[in-house]
C-alpha cells in the first residue's frame, strides 16, 4: 500500500478510514456473535458500527475487543494508514543460533531483492503502478526480515558480566 496523501485519498474507504473499516466488520462477521462475546446488545453494537448513526460511538476499547474477537486488524490498519503509517506483525521468537544466522542471510536476500526491484523499475525511466507494487512488496519483506532479526536479538540480551552490579540491586537480592 502506497503511503502518501494522494494514495490515502484514493484507497477504498475501509482501507483508509478506521470508522469505515469498523463498519465493514458488520458485513464480514456475525455482529450478534461478536456482541455476545463482548456482553453487549447486538443492536447497540450494530449501531456503533454503522457510520450513518451518530447517537452511538465505537470506543477504542470496543474496537480492540472486536479486533481480538475477530482476529482481524482492519481497524488498526486503516487507522495507521490514515496517518501515513503501516502496521507490521512482529514475528515469533526462539530461533537457534544457526536459524538466526539463516534469518540474517534472509534479511540480506530481502534487501537485495528490494534494491533489484528498484533498479529494474527505473531501467526504462518510468516507474509504473505495477513496478511500484513489486517495490512495495519487496520493501515490506525487507522490513519484516529486519524486525524478525531484531526480535530474535532482543531475546538474547543478557546482563553484562563485566559490569558491576549496583549496590541497590545487591540490596534487593539480599532482601
Amino acid at each position: 500500500m502506497l503511503l502518501s496523501k494522494k494514495s490515502t485519498r484514493n484507497a477504498k474507504p475501509s482501507a483508509r478510514c478506521a470508522l469505515e473499516a469498523a463498519a465493514s466488520i458488520a458485513s464480514d462477521f456475525n455482529v450478534s456473535e461478536i456482541a455476545r462475546v463482548m456482553a453487549k446488545s447486538p443492536t447497540t453494537l450494530s449501531n456503533k458500527l454503522n457510520t450513518n448513526i451518530d447517537s452511538h460511538v465505537l470506543t477504542l476499547q470496543e474496537a480492540i475487543a472486536i479486533q481480538n474477537i475477530t482476529n482481524d486488524s482492519r481497524i488498526l490498519n486503516a487507522w495507521a494508514y490514515s496517518e501515513g503509517k503501516t502496521v507490521i506483525d512482529l514475528p515469533d521468537v526462539g530461533l537457534s543460533d544457526e536459524e538466526l544466522a539463516d534469518q540474517v542471510l534472509h534479511l540480506q536476500e530481502a534487501s537485495g531483492d528490494f534494491a533489484k526491484s528498484v533498479r529494474l523499475s527505473r531501467a526504462d525511466g518510468v516507474i509504473t503502478a505495477s513496478d511500484f507494487d513489486v517495490i512495495q512488496k519487496r520493501s515490506l519483506a525487507a522490513i519484516t526480515a529486519i524486525l524478525h532479526v531484531t526480535a530474535e536479538l532482543e531475546q538474547m540480551v543478557r546482563p553484562d558480566p563485566n559490569k558491576p552490579v549496583s549496590a541497590k540491586a545487591t540490596a534487593l537480592k539480599v532482601a
